[in-house]
Order: structure tokens, then sequence, then C-alpha cells
């Protein structure tokens, strides 16, 4: 299940590098160290995607079994090797994020080795994930991409069977979820295939993946850095808005990713009927997100908010046509919103109490000029 003597040689020449380099640059190697390894991790990950003919993945099949086009993660008796492959896979455990999921896309030519569901085709994201009130409705979890379009998969279609009657708001998403695929024309002597974003006419490289790695978490890591710890700012709450920023918060999403939580429980606590992410319960929603807008006018303030958590707080702390020496205050007073969001959405939750805008409003105030 290796690979050549000649790979062999290629990995003990870098570990070698690297060994030299932890000796020089301390705790700097080690991390490269692992990041390397991860990269090379993630080579199988892509080999189980596209080279499923394989001895040696017929192998893995027989011995974890297979769910959804994709291998299970196995139990508890599974070798140190596969648990590291699957963390990878899951985007948890090793501490660099989704990064594999991400990077990968599902080419769709006739559809027939596409998962409607469950693979990343279409929207940036597989649809299980984007619209997991409908995956968890679904009575076919793991129909194609070509049996959906040749039972009608547009609105109203026969290929939507569902388990129970959809409610109105789910309908809407059905017609959402529909709009995503209209460009798409199936080619049926076109196969299917998987893409490495990183590198789409090439593929899957080791090198490329390292290099991505290491850029992106040294840039990302101190901007985090630098955003989350606040000298005014408790370290409790500091700690709180770096997990935040790291998308490392039990939310539903990440908790429903981790196995913890089952997709019928993703609705945001806020009654609002969307399913709860970071952006959307300390943005978006109605209940808890909407105290920004009165922070807005508290403040004085003409604001657009943008889709991502940590562009949201850079923009935030550093409003244009202000003097430098405000942009500590906004950063304070965003880490107060925050933190009084998240309280409030724990004591919906365990303690079943819930304070309108005004009174979490009158909280952010009084932890801002305290």
């Amino acid at each position: 299940m290796g690979g050549s003597g000649e790979d062999f040689r290629k990995i003990a020449w870098v570990n070698w590098n690297f060994v030299c380099l932890t000796k020089e640059e301390g705790g700097l190697g080690v991390r490269r160290l692992r990041e390397f390894n991860v990269a090379l991790l993630g080579k199988w990950c892509w080999r189980m995607l596209v080279d499923k003919e394989g001895l040696w993945y017929r192998v893995l099949k027989a011995r974890y079994g297979e769910e959804g086009g994709q291998l299970k993660e196995g139990r508890g008796d599974s070798s140190v090797w596969w648990r590291m492959l699957s963390s990878i896979r899951s985007g948890v455990g090793l501490g660099e994020g989704s990064w594999f999921e991400e990077n990968i896309r599902k080419v769709v030519g006739g559809g027939g080795s596409t998962y409607f569901w469950l693979d990343n085709w279409v929207g940036g994201v597989p649809l299980s994930v984007r619209f997991p009130c409908l995956f968890a409705l679904a009575e076919n979890k793991e129909v194609t991409v070509r049996e959906m379009s040749r039972r009608g998969w547009m609105d109203g279609g026969d290929a939507w069977t569902w388990w129970r009657c959809l409610l109105a708001w789910e309908e809407e998403l059905v017609m959402e979820c529909s709009g995503l695929w209209s460009p798409i024309v199936l080619q049926d002597y076109v196969l299917d295939r998987w893409r490495w974003i990183l590198d789409p006419i090439n593929g899957y490289s080791v090198k490329g993946t390292y290099e991505f790695l290491t850029l992106s978490d040294t840039s990302r890591e101190r901007g985090i850095y630098d955003a989350a710890w606040l000298k005014h700012v408790p370290l409790r709450v500091s700690i709180f808005v770096w997990r935040l920023l790291r998308n490392r918060l039990p939310t539903k999403d990440n908790l429903i990713r981790r196995r913890v939580l089952h997709h019928d429980d993703i609705y945001c606590i806020g009654s609002c009927g969307v399913q709860e992410s970071t952006c959307h319960l300390f943005f978006r929603c109605t209940i808890f997100g909407g105290v920004w807008h009165m922070v807005y006018q508290w403040l004085d303030i003409s604001f657009i908010p943008p889709n991502s958590v940590f562009d949201h707080l850079h923009q935030f702390g550093h409003m244009a046509g202000l003097p430098r020496y405000t942009h500590s205050f906004f950063r304070v007073i965003w880490h107060a919103c925050v933190w009084s969001v998240w309280k409030e959405r724990n004591n919906k939750i365990f303690k079943d109490k819930a304070e309108d805008l005004a009174q979490l409003l009158g909280k952010v105030k009084f932890m801002s000029f305290s």
C-alpha cells in the first residue's frame, strides 16, 4: 500500500531537511513538519477519490465499508493511520480545519458517479451541508445526480421524495436548491471527475498542498492573534473571540459536523427557521444578530456587514474616516457584542431565559465601558 522507491527517497530527503530546520528554528520546524505530514496524508485522501479501482482501496473497503461513495471512518479499533485520514476528511482533529473538503470539487459530466447530496459538485459545499434540513427529510440520501435529473429535479419534480410533507419555508429552500444547478447541462457520455482547486490542471501534489498550509496558516494565525487579544478585554473573552474567529465554537452546524447532534437539531434557537451557523447566529439572526443594528444606531455609524466573521471584526474595528485611536474602542465593543450574544444564546438553550434587544444592548454598553 506504499509508493515507489523514488517516492520514499523524496520523503526521506524532505524529512531530513525538516529535522535540520527543527534544530535551527525550534517550534517553527516542528510545526512545519506537522504540516508536511498532513499534506502527505492528504495525498491518500485524494487517492481515495480518484483511484477506487486499486487493490489498496478494495482492501480498505472490505475492512471499513463504504457509504455514500466514501469509505467509512471505522470504529475505535481502527489504526492510527486510518483515524488520521478520517480526521482530515471530516475537517477535525489536526487543527487545519476542513481544508481538504474546501479544495475539492466534483466536475459533473453524466452525473452517474456523483452523489446528489453528499458530493461537493455545486454551490461550493455538499448540498447535505448547505441544506441539512432537506437532507434529513430526503428518503434517498445516496441518490446520484443522473437519477435526480431523470426523475425531474426542478421544483415540483418527481425526484423530490420526502418522508413527510414540507412546511412553507422548507419549500422555499427547495426552490433555492433547485436554482443552483439550473445552468448545468448533463453530458451522458462524459465521465464525472474530481478537481483539486489549488491545481486544477495537475491535481493534488504534496508540495503545493504544503505551501498552501504553511502560507495560509501563518497569515491567518497572525491576523487572528492580533484581532482576538486585547489588553482591555478579560482573558476569557479573548479566548472566546479567538475560538470564534477560528470557527471552533460549539454552534449547531459544528456539532452536527462532529456527529454530536442530529441533522434535525440544526435550527437556530432564535426560532427564525434558519440553520444555526456562526455567521447566522452572530450577525444575521433576527433575535441575536439584530443587536448589531442597535449598536450601529448607538454609535451613529453606517455599516454594511461582510460575510465572514474575521472581515466583520476587521472592518468594524478599523472604521474608515475615524481617528486611529478610536479603533481599539470599536474592537472592544465588538468583543463585548459577540460575547453578550453568545451568553444570551446559551441562556436561551440551557435556562430558557430570553431578553429583548434593548436589554441585550444595555449589556453590551455596560461591558464596553467597564
